[in-house]
């Protein structure tokens, strides 16, 4: 019997930052991690990319259509999975944003700030750098060992 090792997977796509291509972004993440055999972990992977995606879609150029790219990795030996997200946009870094006290009622709080907190939650690992004139931020999520 022969031994088969899955090999790595390795997704990409771009798009520009219209609401219209927020599905096309869905459809893409639901795709690449589909193969992800835990569905709990698939959902979250899910979620996490919505709220990024949706938060550069609407605050890296201030409403202006704009680059995305986003590239998702699969790691079967290594047990995760790598989300990158990049825009050309105004610089900023999420994870410096400021986690919402949850125990403020919720009319008294700032808005925004939830999405990258789950996010952070959701997720393993998340580096944020600004290079050659663009926001990466990568996000890993470990999923076990196959």
């Amino acid at each position: 019997m022969q031994d088969f090792q899955l090999e790595m997977s390795k997704y990409a796509m771009e798009v520009l930052t219209k609401s219209r291509n927020m599905e096309k972004v869905m459809l893409f993440l639901e795709l690449c991690i589909s193969n992800v055999s835990d569905p709990r972990i698939s959902n979250q992977l899910t979620v996490v990319g919505e709220e990024l995606a949706y938060n550069i879609f609407s605050y890296a150029y201030d409403g202006a259509p704009g680059d995305f790219i986003l590239k998702v990795c699969i790691f079967p030996e290594d047990g995760k999975v790598v989300m990158e997200f990049r825009d050309a946009g105004k610089p900023y870094n999420p994870l410096e944003h400021v986690v919402p006290d949850m125990d403020v009622p919720i009319s008294e709080r700032s808005i925004g700030g939830l999405g990258i907190a789950l996010s952070k939650k959701l997720t393993d690992k998340q580096v944020y750098k600004y290079e050659n004139g663009q926001n990466v931020l990568i996000v890993e999520k470990y999923i076990g060992a196959s």
